[in-house]
Order: structure tokens, then C-alpha cells, then sequence
């Protein structure tokens, strides 16, 4: 797992304070690239403004003296620019100003035609460090994916009641019932979290109570509750923000994707709302390609949207829909930022395009009810949301739904979901051409198709099923383009081929429940890579599938089988509870699935690893995703009042306990599987967690249904339940380890970071690996016995000369 790479610059281990979030109408963060952090440009004469180091978002300048920063808001409407000035009272004026972690790329200023006033190689840094800003304090600032963040370092024996922030420029500054900072401007607001504060003793986390307090009216300072004042202070946000997303009827949020060019956010469910709130602006936003509601009575109208990073800048909203059912399950987004949806609709004027390989819907409209059996759709809609590139319907005469979606490195597109229909349109090159199901009435067999970009030719369709009921729930593309299914069957004859589990339930001739399954294939050459049944002796479903840069698979849903395949054996997280009062309790799993060796025939394909874990009552895994490291992440629901939660005490917004009926959880695992935290997300009501994605740096993005009043937002576009249901969107940051590096001579070093809090129960370690290229793979074992002093791993290392670049990163062993 790469925690993080870096080159040989020197870092810190900070203590977060606050995040400067801009939350405005009118004043806006820009969505930029997860892979592209803030950064700090040294003040050469490039502005007037006598700072020593400036930073520049797409909204603000920041600018940065030893005791004061000045945040610049460019967009004050009609009243220009506003500025903010936060001075640290009673702080060092002469406190050492410094860059930190010095960029490779510099910045040149050819204003003018005077060279004199020209400005060259101006240095860039990712931290720009104050020493001693108060004594045994010192200021940090820096960037996490352009939101500008500061970190107070609290020595041990130092006093944090010494700090004192005071704002002008602010017309007031309060504390709200979250216990967020909050400065009004004139037309909008900046927000800093509650802190969290806590202290690793021995590996483990103890929080402390504390929060802001108010000295004056203008001015701010720290209330810290009782801790060990012989170790440092830990004060670190874990989510970056949650949101309401819905209007004034019922929304549900079912997947979510991020595009990792612009860091923006694309949500896709169904709506029955046509407001945003009552009385307030419409649902749909202006520029979207459909901005009238037109749903059915069942489920409304599918909808897209399309987010900043933040959460808070609203892209774009669309309905997707015509005047009968609509609802859209998946989304994937390719390079230029175009999303592709697919999902259901029982419209026959379901918005459509000339390109499209299905321009009708399919079936006969019932003489009653006037329903037509649903048709699954796939759509194409481009950056802005305002044009639909193609739509078609994919279905036959029987109901039809595409449930998952993908894309390979050619934008061509992958669906899957589940077919009644008997004439479902499939290709002469498909694996299965027949609906296999003998009761097309109760039963149904999924689907695998590929469509061209342009939604000009269907390039494959196939059934995929046996003869009772079969659904493909996901699809997943690795590198390579091999493609990747997983759903649930009750066929004893569903098609398999290099199983690692022959036989449905585990037994021949046992077909009394469901087995989930999972499936590789090669749509180039159509050819069945592996199949197999994954499952116990009892119900188990597949709800989702991911896949890593090296081909394995990742499947999570839920099971009802106490035999469920299980390797783990630390018994930290993973067990299987008997709930006598709850016939149905069901538990989740994950279970990665090794890539094989030969890539063609698939026989060596197996379990690398599969974990159970739930509580006593109702758990289900609905959304998987893994990151560029190999770590993985699950969410769904739970009502269980033990699920099992790590770190076992809470922190702000996110929980260990249950919060009501059925709460959102969040599980990720390490690529070894050991456990990097497990949290829930939920108010007094009912939340569901239906889709995740993840980003570079492993943050995570979910989204959902809740039914909640209070469910927990921070940094919210949307702090209040608009309707009878809304969805959500929440971001979550990892808290992972940072790289001190001293450089005693020029080719020795010595690097430490502190024991993780998250994983003190495993005693978790890494790995320090090193690589003089990151363009290759190649990375090599520091290999330099690693002490333990003062919860602090540190190596001693010697590169060898020859090398001018060197980076680090850890790895889970």
C-alpha cells in the first residue's frame, strides 16, 4: 500500500487545526485535480502586498507573514474583492518564516515590457512552516488537493492556550451548534471544521475533548480538555464533508464516480422532486440538457449531477426521464469528463438520440395499467451536462434493466444487469444466445454487453445465466481491458468454467438459495476467461465488483452463510454472529479474487482472500472500490448494534455506534487485508449506503439514501432534509502517516514517521521502500533494521551516490 511518495525533502508531523473550506453563492472553490496539491510560491515582487509567501486558488490568494495570513476572495459580486486578515495575537512577529518541501517546478513573470520588473524562477514549495510562532509552537500550512489547510505543532509540555486567532474583515465570527467556525462575509461564508483532538500514547489514539472558543467577538481560541502533557497534541479533521443532496420529494443517490483530471464528482439515482426546497430555485440547474421533471409514480425521473471536489459547487443537475419510470444504477466518467449512465426506464418517450442502436422501447404496453415492460438504457452526456451524446434503449419484450456500467481505455462501454426477455438483442459472437431461465415470468438471466463510443454499434451481447434466476449486479475494466462481472444466481447450471467453486451452495444437487458469482472475460476475442460460484450453504449475494491495476477482483455484498469462504483468522474484524431473534441477519463480505497467472486461460484464478464481518442483525455490502495502492473500500448499511468499528471511539461526524435504525459504513482494508478503519455515517432514522469511488490518494466519496433529519453534515452544500428522503454525498480523508527526512550529509538520511493511530490492536508497521524512478515499478526494501522511540519509526539510510533522485514510500508488509 503506497501511504505516499515523496522525494528527499524535508516534512512535518503536524496537528490539523482547521480546514479553509469557501462556502458561498458567490464564493467558490475550484475542482481541480486530486494529483495536483496547492502549493506555495515564494514573494519575489510578483504582488504588492508585502508577504513572504503567497498561494493562489481558483477563487482567493492566500498570503502568508509570520504571525498573519490574509485570505483574498475574488469573487465579492458587485462589491469586489473582500479580504480577510487573520492575526495570531500575542504570537513571535519575528518568528523564522520558511519554505518547506521545495517543488521541482518554478514560476516565471514576464509582466510588462520593463525586465527589470520581470519576475524568474520564482520557487514553489508544498508547505510553507512558521518556527516558534508561540513558544514550542510552530504554524504549518498546506495544501490537500487545493484546500488550503494549517497545522499547529504542540510540542510536549506546551501551552495550546497560548494560541489566540483574531479576524478582521469578517462583519462576524461564531461558533455553531457543530461546533464549526464560521466567518459571514457579506455574500457568503468561510468555514473551518471542529477540530478533532486526540494523542497517540503507545500506538493508540486517545481523543480529547476540545473545540474553538470565543475570546471576543473577533477572535478565536482553543479549548482543550485534560491530556498527558508530556506527549504532543493531535488535532486532525477525518471528513472533509457531508451533504443532503435532494428537494422536496424523494431522492436516492445509487452511484458515484470521480474523474481524476479535475477531482470533480458525479452522482447519478432517481428523483420524484421538482424543487430544490420549498419555495426555492428548481431542481434541475439551467444549463442542464433536461430541466423539467417528467417522472412516473413508481420511481420519477433518473438524475446526474456533477460536482467540484468540495461538494459544494453544483456543475450541473439534470433529470434523465420521460413521462413513466425512470432510474439510473451506474455511472462511469471518461477522460474528457463525459458521464455514462445506465439504469431502467418504462418510458416510451425516454429521451433518445438518432445514433442509437434501440430508438423505441421494446415490449407491448399492458391494456391496464398502460405500463411497458422496462427497458434497460445507456446514455453518454458531455462535460457541462447540457447535451446528451447518445441514448438508447437495450431491452426486449420481457423487462430489462442495467444495473452496472463501465469503460475500457477506448471509451467503449460495459453494462450489465438482468433480462426476463426472451428476444433480448444479442450478438452472433455472444458466449450464450438463448435466455436460459425456464419460467420467464419469476425468472431471469443477466446480461454482458459492449457498445462503441457513439452508441453506434452494439459490439457484443449476451445472456449469462442457467435456468432459474440469475442478475448481474456489477462490471468492472482492468488495464488491459478485460472485463470483470459479478451478480447472484440460483442456477445449479449456471455457466462456469475454471471455477474455484464448482457447485452452487458449496454441494451437487444443492439449489436451495443463492451463490454469488463472479467472472472474467475477454470480449475481444469473447472468450470466458472464469466463472465460478462464490458463496456458502445458504443465501449469498454480489452486490458489487472492483478491479486493481494488476487484474485482481474485488467483490462485496452479503451473505446469510455462517460457511461462508473466510481466510481471515485475526478475529479483529472478522466473524460471523448468530442472531436467534433474526432469522435474516445477514453479514458482509469481501473477497478478492487472484488475477491469473496465464491471463487466457484463467486456471489459476482462486480466493486470495475473503472476509466476513457484520453484528447481530441486518449488514449488507452495496459499493466496493480500490485505490492505485491496492487498499479497498466497502460501503453499505447496517442496523447491527455491534458492527464491528475501528478506531473503537468515535470521531466527530463519523461513529462507532449506531445512530438509529440503519446506519451508512464505511470498511477499508489494506491490500493484505488488515484493517485501515471501519466507521458509520448515520442520524436517527435510517441510512443506507449504495456507491463509492475512490480517489488517487485513497479518499474516499459515497453517496446514498437517508432518511434522517439529522444526519451529520459538514461543509454541506445542503445542511437541511429537503423531502420526505434525500441523498447524500460525503468525502472521507485517510489519515495516514507523514515523512520526516533529515539529511545529516548528502547521501545519508534519516527518516521517521509516527506509529499509525488507526492500527494500534495490529500493531501495524510498514515497510520503507525506495525507487530512484517513478516511472518504473521497481521499488526495493530499504532493507535498514527500523527502531520504535517515542512512537516514532525511524530508518538510517545510505543512498548510493551515483543516484541524483531518490523516492520513499510506505509500504504495508
Amino acid at each position: 500500500m503506497i501511504r505516499f511518495v515523496k522525494k528527499f525533502l524535508p516534512a512535518t508531523v503536524g496537528l490539523v487545526l482547521g480546514l479553509l473550506t469557501l462556502q458561498s453563492t458567490a464564493v467558490q472553490s475550484a475542482a481541480v485535480s486530486a494529483s495536483l496539491p496547492l502549493y506555495f510560491e515564494t514573494n519575489s515582487g510578483q504582488t504588492d502586498v508585502p508577504a513572504p509567501f503567497i498561494a493562489r486558488g481558483h477563487d482567493y490568494q492566500f498570503l502568508i507573514a509570520p504571525a498573519e495570513a490574509q485570505i483574498v476572495l475574488r469573487k465579492i459580486v458587485a462589491a469586489g474583492p473582500a479580504t480577510v486578515r487573520m492575526q495570531f495575537t500575542g504570537a513571535n512577529p519575528q518568528a523564522q518564516i520558511s519554505g518547506d518541501a521545495e517543488l521541482p517546478g518554478k514560476i516565471n513573470y514576464f509582466t510588462g515590457n520593463d525586465p527589470a520588473q520581470w519576475r524568474t524562477g520564482v520557487a514553489t514549495f508544498a508547505k510553507v512552516r512558521v518556527a516558534d510562532l508561540y513558544p514550542g509552537i510552530t504554524l504549518v500550512y498546506y495544501g490537500n488537493q487545493q484546500q488550503l489547510e494549517y497545522d499547529f505543532m504542540i510540542a510536549a509540555g506546551a501551552n495550546p492556550g497560548a494560541i489566540a486567532v483574531h479576524f478582521d474583515g469578517a462583519d462576524k465570527v461564531s461558533i455553531n451548534s457543530r461546533g464549526e467556525l464560521v466567518l459571514s462575509l457579506a455574500d457568503g461564508e468561510i468555514r473551518q471544521p471542529k477540530p478533532v483532538i486526540y494523542q497517540a500514547v503507545g500506538g493508540a489514539r486517545k481523543e480529547i475533548e476540545g473545540g474553538y472558543r470565543m475570546v471576543d467577538a473577533h477572535t478565536v481560541a482553543f479549548a482543550v480538555g485534560k491530556y498527558d502533557r508530556s506527549q504532543p497534541l493531535v488535532i486532525d479533521p477525518i471528513l472533509s464533508y457531508s451533504t443532503y443532496f435532494g428537494g422536496t420529494a424523494g431522492d436516492s443517490a445509487w452511484a458515484v464516480a470521480v474523474n481524476t483530471n479535475d477531482g470533480s464528482i458525479y452522482i447519478t439515482g432517481e428523483t420524484f422532486s421538482t424543487l430544490m426546497k420549498t419555495n426555492g430555485p428548481p431542481f434541475s440547474t439551467t444549463n442542464a440538457f433536461q430541466t423539467t421533471y417528467q417522472g412516473g409514480k413508481l420511481t420519477g425521473d433518473a438524475f446526474v449531477a456533477r460536482l467540484d471536489n468540495l461538494g459544494t459547487n453544483l456543475i450541473y443537475l439534470t433529470y434523465l426521464g420521460g413521462d413513466a419510470d425512470d432510474g439510473a444504477f451506474g455511472i462511469a466518467i471518461d477522460a474528457a469528463g463525459d458521464a455514462f449512465v445506465t439504469g431502467f426506464t418504462d418510458s416510451p418517450n425516454f429521451p433518445h438520440t438518432t445514433n442509437a442502436i434501440q430508438p423505441a422501447i421494446s415490449g407491448v404496453a399492458d391494456v391496464n395499467t398502460h405500463f411497458y415492460p422496462v427497458d434497460a438504457f445507456v446514455a453518454e452526456l458531455n462535460p457541462s451536462g447540457s447535451k446528451l451524446l447518445y441514448s438508447t434503449y437495450l431491452g426486449g419484450s420481457g423487462s430489462d434493466a442495467g444495473i452496472g456500467i463501465a469503460l475500457d481505455s477506448l471509451n467503449n462501454a460495459y453494462i450489465t444487469g438482468l433480462t426476463y426477455s426472451s428476444n433480448f438483442p444479442v450478438t452472433a459472437n455472444a458466449l450464450q444466445k438463448k435466455l436460459a431461465c425456464t419460467n420467464s415470468f419469476v425468472n431471469a438471466n443477466a446480461f454482458i454487453a459492449k457498445i462503441s463510443p457513439g452508441s453506434n454499434n452494439l459490439l457484443y451481447s449476451s445472456y449469462f445465466g442457467g435456468a432459474n434466476f440469475d442478475e448481474g449486479e456489477g462490471i468492472a475494466v482492468d488495464s488491459l481491458n478485460y472485463v470483470y462481472v459479478a451478480g447472484f444466481t440460483a442456477s445449479t447450471n449456471f455457466p462456469n468454467k475454471n471455477a474455484f467453486q464448482k457447485h452452487l451452495n458449496g454441494a451437487i444437487n444443492h439449489s436451495s438459495a443463492n451463490d454469488a458469482f463472479v467472472a472474467k472475460f475477454d470480449l475481444t476475442s469473447t472468450n470466458l476467461i472464469y466463472s465460478s460460484f462464490l458463496g456458502g450453504s445458504n443465501d449469498d449475494l454480489a452486490m458489487h465488483i472492483a478491479v486493481d491495476n494488476q487484474g485482481a477482483a474485488y467483490v462485496t455484498g452479503w451473505t446469510l452463510s455462517t460457511n461462508f469462504p473466510n481466510t481471515n483468522t485475526t478475529g479483529l474484524y472478522s466473524f460471523v454472529v448468530t442472531n436467534t431473534r433474526n432469522l435474516y441477519a445477514t453479514n458482509v463480505f469481501l473477497t478478492k479474487i487472484t488475477n491469473s497467472a496465464d491471463s487466457v486461460t484463467g486456471t489459476n484464478s482462486g480466493i486470495a482472500w475473503s472476509v466476513v464481518f457484520g453484528g447481530n442483525r441486518v449488514d449488507v455490502g452495496r459499493g466496493v472500490a480500490v485505490d492505485p495502492a491496492g487498499d479497498v473500500f466497502v460501503v453499505g448499511s447496517t442496523s447491527s448494534t455491534n458492527f464491528p468499528c475501528y478506531p473503537t471511539k468515535a470521531i466527530t461526524y463519523l461513529r462507532s455506534t449506531n445512530a438509529g435504525k440503519s446506519d451508512v459504513f464505511v470498511t477499508a482494508l489494506n491490500s493484505n487485508a488488515t484493517l485501515k478503519y471501519s466507521i458509520r455515517l448515520g442520524g436517527k432514522d435510517n441510512d443506507y449506503g449504495y456507491g463509492i469511488a475512490v480517489d488517487p490518494l485513497g479518499n474516499a466519496y459515497i453517496v446514498g439514501q437517508t432518511l434522517s433529519t439529522n444526519f451529520p453534515t459538514l461543509n454541506a452544500r445542503q445542511t437541511k432534509r429537503n423531502g420526505t428522503n434525500d441523498a447524500f454525498l460525503a468525502k472521507i480523508l485517510l489519515n495516514t502517516p507523514t515523512l520526516t527526512i533529515t539529511s545529516p550529509s548528502a547521501d545519508n538520511f534519516m527518516i521517521s514517521w509516527p506509529e499509525s493511530p488507526f492500527e494500534p490492536e495490529l500493531r501495524q508497521s510498514f515497510v520503507l521502500e525506495y525507487n530512484i524512478d517513478l516511472l518504473t515499478t521497481n521499488w526495493n526494501a530499504a532493507g535498514i533494521p527500523m527502531v520504535l522511540t517515542n512512537n516514532l519509526f525511524t530508518y538510517s539510510f545510505q543512498l548510493d551516490p551515483i543516484y541524483t533522485n531518490a523516492f520513499f514510500r510506505l509500504h504495508a508488509p
